[in-house]
């Protein structure tokens, strides 16, 4: 039996092995998208918010996922959304951390 860790077109994509990593996957993602929520919560900072944001992209990708295991969404499409993901996630993280650098030096600053 192949075990494939990837969707392959013309294969059965719903591999135990595959809907093992995504499971594993979207529970990270949503504890982590809690823990981002309670501390913007508690913040209130544009920083924590653009994490919560990123956080869920991340929680986003595994639920591209789960539409392709579905078959709603094709192979060209799967990898389409789930890399516009990837750059969304990499943006919100640079942001985030370029706007409390940016913020903190000008606090010092006063």
């Amino acid at each position: 039996m192949a075990l494939y860790l990837h969707a392959v077109p013309g294969v059965d994509s719903a591999s135990i092995g595959l809907v093992a990593v995504v499971t594993v996957a979207a529970i990270g993602a949503a504890t982590l998208l809690g823990l981002a929520f309670a501390a913007f919560v508690r913040r209130r900072s544009r920083p924590y918010l653009l994490l919560v944001a990123a956080f869920a992209a991340l929680l986003g990708r595994s639920a591209v996922v789960v539409a392709s295991l579905f078959g709603l969404l094709s192979p060209a499409n799967h990898h389409v959304f789930e890399h516009g993901l990837d750059a969304v996630l990499v943006a919100l993280v640079v942001a985030a951390v370029y706007y409390a650098r940016t913020v903190r030096r000008e606090a010092s600053a006063s």
